[in-house]
């Protein structure tokens, strides 16, 4: 194993071990001041840590500037894992554990990037975003980046996708609605207003107006129910009102608007209790610098990357939704959010080489 593939090793497993889950702001904190300390004695590199709501975020740049040509970006919390997946194992050319796809060993490779492109005479206009809240949104991570005025001319989020280019994905928006109902004994019906009803009337009317993705290439907006909550407890009472959570996920051809107008439309006597929406992910893959990422895959992989759109959402929305082209590239893994996750060592030098070469092209330039 090389000396790059045994450190990247060294640093995906240190950040494995860190419970970097929504719930331990801690270790979330523990996590990023470990990225800190890695980088203390790095001269010339300039470093802002901040938080929002417990979730804290640094951002590294190579030059005294805000609004870098390229911005690397990582997040460092993952979703709750047993214990055992704290305790990373390296077997087979692997690294397993929870978040190691997903993605620890990308901000392995971004630390050891900072490195070496802060070791060169002239270092690159490259920043480096280290986010704690991906995975529940981002919006005190790198959406509050962007909003405080963190800018750049081009994004790439490291996010794992087998080292192809993930260029669209969809929007995300999540819908809790009450449905209001008029509780009685259940051996008398007719003397309450049972909401049960009018919740699975909607829900077969809501699945009829957007039916459900059959498969991975079935692109279309899906209205899921995820989460109902009715009654108190009670196996004979008619309950008094019924709660349902739907996650959406909406294609460019409709709006959040008109999702959540259908919604109304289907649950007519229903209050909405929470909305909350997002942006979905769009980049040319036409674009220019997209293309040269493209021509360095197949220059390092032997095989020209593969282009996709994916249905979950990343980090990278934040930015093309205001116009910053954007997207994800990162290593080859399996398992996201399974009880065996797993990356390829070999991968993440790979994508240390790719960025490094795309680097090297904005010299020439």
């Amino acid at each position: 194993m090389s000396e790059l593939a045994e450190e990247l090793t060294r640093l995906t497993c240190d950040l494995i071990r860190f419970e970097t889950i929504a719930g331990r702001p801690d270790q979330l904190q523990a996590a990023i001041d470990y990225v800190a300390t890695y980088l203390a004695d790095v001269p010339g590199i300039y470093l802002e840590q901040s938080s929002a709501e417990d979730k804290p975020a640094l951002v590294v740049t190579l030059r005294p500037t805000r609004a870098p040509r390229l911005m690397l970006n990582g997040h460092l919390d993952v979703v709750v894992g047993q214990p055992h997946q704290f305790a990373p194992e390296v077997r087979d050319g692997r690294i397993y554990g929870r978040g190691s796809q997903d993605m620890k060993g990308s901000v392995a490779v971004m630390m050891r990037l900072i490195r070496d492109l802060a070791a060169r005479p002239h270092p690159p206009d490259v920043g480096f975003q280290f986010v704690t809240d991906e995975e529940i949104g981002g919006r005190n991570g790198t959406g509050r980046l962007r909003d405080e005025g963190w800018r750049c001319a081009f994004m790439l989020c490291l996010e794992p996708t087998d080292l192809g280019i993930l260029f669209e994905h969809k929007g995300g928006m999540w819908a809790k609605l009450r449905i209001p109902g008029r509780a009685a004994h259940g051996s008398r019906p007719w003397e309450g207003d049972n909401p049960i009803y009018r919740l699975t009337q909607g829900i077969t009317a809501i699945t009829e107006r957007y039916p459900p993705p059959t498969g991975p290439h079935d692109w279309r907006t899906s209205v899921t129910p995820t989460e109902i909550r009715v009654g108190a407890g009670s196996r004979n009472q008619v309950p008094a009102e019924a709660l349902v959570t739907f996650d959406i996920r909406w294609t460019a051809d409709t709006t959040p608007e008109a999702i959540q107008a259908d919604l109304q439309a289907v649950f007519p006597t229903a209050e909405f209790v929470s909305v909350m929406a997002s942006a979905g992910l769009r980049t040319d893959p036409e674009h220019h610098e997209v293309g040269q990422i493209a021509d360095l895959i197949e220059r390092h992989t032997g095989q020209p990357p593969r282009f996709y759109r994916e249905h979950f959402a990343t980090d990278a929305r934040y930015y093309s939704h205001i116009g910053v082209p954007a997207i994800c590239l990162g290593p080859v893994g399996q398992g996201l959010h399974s009880a065996e996750e797993w990356v390829d060592i070999a991968s993440l030098v790979t994508l240390y080489q790719i960025i490094t070469s795309y680097i090297d092209t904005m010299r020439e330039q």
